[in-house]
């Protein structure tokens, strides 16, 4: 693909050359109507100069998103900001560019195209296969929901240019998962897992399509009894592999051959597959060159299993390479077949999930790939084989999930696209997308990940990780900025190699450990919220006993000068989730059942700045029923949330507490139908309300996030459509970045974090 940014410099250099033809004469390049300053603004553009400077800037920020969590799913859980970067800490292991389930990848590195040059498709979803379109696009299929933010499911087209093809608009169908497409003049064949199309049950497992607008062509209803898995031609015919057991009102079980010119089952193909499935097809050729069809899984023609080859009219060859386990694809390069699976002895060797056979009896050509765990695909394209499955290594070679062999040497080259987890069944597809770039559909939405152990440094203006930054060995829970010092608090027990139990400071700008920050002892070490005023900072979490050898039971403040421990000493019963700082007061939040040792104050509940001693307010009585999980004040109202269903009466995960009245406002303003996670104001009113809830303020499909508008009492029609609870908010330069659970929102793959204005529709 011709870089843009190379077309604009060639032109601009061009351009000033031909201008310059001529004596000069002054001119000031900062005037917008002068050709300088044009000139230079097509500089600035091209070389992403972001220096100061009285020419335009651009943004060209790709902001990674979170994989793999170190426990349960990544998330991110608290963000922060310092100069001209975001902070973020939470659950991960991993950090890599949000791109979605397929990406263009450069094949001689691996390394994905910018998302500047080619838009990531940011598809939703699964993508189990792809296939050129013949011209310059791709049809992908999978349990596909979305791409580029509008509606696809299960199968999309893709325009060159990397563009989502709106022409091309296939019937709304959910629970549709896509595993086979072949184009055959203007139409398309579409296998797999559904049981209707368009509404209509008599369309399943394998339909056609119009190929340019998704249309169903519904003279074409084969009557497949169940799923299928591939389809091959051999221009004449197309053959079917899955697990059916009947096609056309035949029997036929996992194979089956179907002639374009009849439009009709082909009745004297039928192999004769005794028992099993077929996963995957591969049309190539005998020893003798003559055509050849070989299918995998684990169907069974005796004594053929695992592996076997049939002839176009569907009489079984003698290749029989001898496997003890499933074979998941089948590949052919020359005289050579690679089989790729979770077999462990092949001809009677040992052979770990990858092997070469002969096209011709079956026998063993190599069996030292070394690949050590289950291959699920094998693809060759051009002189290329790509593999994808569980592997870190191939040949002793580390490459994770997907790796690249040059043929016929088979040595490991050097694509190394680094996924984030391992790729089973049915794998990833391997597309050529020309001049030296392949197009990969998986079930995984990033690559060329780095490691970032659960904290991690963005730059602000290109979205990516910096380098040199900590690692924790547990989940951060909240992060909270003073000046130069960094605030981190979480379950972690060791940073950087360090013993440093729920909470360390971090001296900036080089996120070193401050050594004055608190020893924490108790059981858990899970400090979960930080606050602080002009003197102390407060922390509330859970299994905490002392701090700094004080007895200090799941709530501390620390001097802000010295970070000695201070008197204040609310003594929780319980956990504490949430804390915030309100005037002379601070207030609690969360599943304790005692305050001050008294054993009768539940889950929310205000205390002095100065030892920690209960206020009676918002009540000396009556509490929430269940958790609180958090707050945030809006003027002189605080807005609570968690998983209770009343305090006294009503209030339903979410309550306002009204500071001047102390009273709960009843009726609430607003309310949500689950538990409520998370709760962050800002000064133009704006309330961020995240969570497990589906509607809000009786609004249904309102996923996961919302705002309120505390001055207007009004919500915001901003609907994000996350996918899973947010948790964690930030706004820097007119922008809020927000973080949490989600890998998907505004119908967009997202790695549990995104940028926004609040605006977008």
């Amino acid at each position: 693909m011709v870089s843009m940014r190379k077309i604009i410099l060639v032109y601009s250099m061009f351009m000033g050359l031909v201008i310059d033809c001529k004596p000069p004469k002054l001119s000031n390049p900062c005037d917008i109507k002068s050709k300088d300053y044009l000139l230079g603004t097509l500089v600035r553009f091209v070389t992403e100069d972001r220096s100061p400077s009285c020419y335009p800037s651009f943004d060209f920020q790709d902001l990674w998103g979170v994989f793999r969590g170190t426990s349960g799913y990544s998330s991110v859980n608290a963000i922060a900001s310092y100069n001209d970067q975001i902070i973020i800490g939470g659950n991960f292991q991993l950090m890599g560019p949000s791109t979605g389930n397929v990406v263009y990848l450069e094949t001689a590195n691996g390394k994905v195209l910018s998302n500047r040059y080619c838009p990531y498709l940011k598809i939703e979803g699964a993508a189990y296969t792809a296939i050129s379109d013949g011209r310059g696009g791709f049809y992908i299929g999978g349990s596909i929901f979305s791409v580029q933010g509008e509606t696809r499911m299960g199968i999309t087209h893709i325009s060159p240019g990397c563009q989502l093809d709106r022409n091309f608009n296939p019937s709304i169908g959910y629970d549709r998962e896509i595993r086979a497409i072949l184009i055959k003049g203007e139409s398309i064949y579409v296998g797999g897992y559904f049981t209707e199309w368009n509404g209509n049950t008599n369309y399943k497992y394998l339909v056609k399509l119009n190929r340019y607008t998704g249309a169903l062509e519904p003279e074409f209803n084969l009557q497949v009894d169940e799923v299928v898995f591939d389809l091959e031609s051999d221009m004449d015919a197309m053959y079917l592999c899955g697990t059916f057991t009947t096609v056309g009102g035949l029997p036929r079980l996992s194979l089956a051959k179907y002639s374009f010119a009849s439009g009709s089952v082909v009745s004297s193909f039928n192999p004769g597959v005794s028992s099993g499935s077929c996963v995957d097809l591969h049309y190539g050729t005998d020893a003798n060159g003559s055509p050849n069809l070989y299918a995998v899984g684990d169907l069974s023609i005796s004594p053929r299993v695992y592996a076997l080859s049939v002839y176009p009219d569907g009489t079984p060859t003698s290749w029989t390479p001898s496997i003890n386990l499933n074979v998941n694809s089948v590949q052919q390069y020359g005289n050579t077949i690679y089989l790729g699976g979770q077999f462990s002895t092949v001809n009677g060797s040992a052979v770990s999930n990858f092997v070469s056979v002969n096209n011709g009896t079956g026998t063993t050509i190599n069996s030292n790939y070394a690949v050590n765990n289950l291959v699920a695909s094998v693809q060759v394209v051009e002189n290329t084989l790509y593999l994808s499955g569980s592997f870190t290594s191939v040949k002793s070679v580390s490459r994770n999930y997907v790796a690249a062999l040059d043929l016929p040497s088979e040595t490991v080259s050097t694509f190394d696209p680094n996924f984030d987890y391992e790729i089973s069944n049915p794998g990833a597809r391997f597309v050529s997308a020309g001049n030296g770039v392949v197009l990969v559909a998986s079930f995984r939405s990033t690559v060329n990940v780095v490691p970032r152990s659960n904290f991690a440094v963005i730059d602000e203006f290109t979205g990516k990780p910096i380098e040199g930054t900590p690692y924790f060995d547990l989940p951060i829970k909240a992060l909270h900025r003073i000046d130069n010092r960094l605030f981190v608090g979480g379950e972690f027990n060791y940073v950087q190699g360090q013993t440093k139990n729920g909470l360390v400071v971090l001296d900036l700008p080089n996120y070193t450990i401050n050594s004055s920050s608190p020893t924490i002892a108790g059981t858990t070490y899970d400090v979960r919220s930080i606050t602080s005023d002009e003197s102390q900072i407060y922390a509330v979490g859970n299994g905490i006993t002392t701090v700094n050898g004080l007895p200090r039971l799941n709530a501390f403040a620390l001097n802000l000068n010295d970070l000695s421990v201070t008197n204040w000493n609310p003594d929780l019963y319980g956990d504490g989730n949430t804390v915030l700082s309100v005037r002379d007061l601070i207030f609690i939040g969360g599943g304790f059942l005692g305050i001050n040792g008294d054993g009768t104050t539940y889950r929310y509940q205000a205390v002095d700045k100065v030892n920690g001693n209960k206020r009676l307010l918002p009540s000396s009585s009556i509490f929430p029923n269940a958790t609180v999980n958090a707050q945030t004040l809006v003027g002189d109202r605080i807005l609570l949330g968690g998983e209770f269903t009343s305090i006294g009466t009503g209030f339903s995960y979410l309550a306002i507490y009204n500071l001047t009245t102390q009273s709960y406002e009843s009726p609430s303003q607003i309310y949500v139908n689950n538990f409520v996670k998370f709760l962050s104001s800002y000064p133009d009113g704006n309330v961020l309300i995240g969570g497990s809830f589906n509607s809000l303020n009786g609004i249904s499909e309102r996923y996961s996030a919302g705002i309120y508008n505390a001055n207007s009492n009004q919500l915001s029609p901003w609907n994000p459509g996350m996918n899973d609870a947010l948790l964690s908010s930030h706004f820097k330069n007119g922008k809020y970045y927000l973080g949490g659970l989600f890998q998907g929102s505004f119908k967009r793959s997202f790695g549990g974090l995104l940028r926004s204005s609040l605006n977008e529709q």
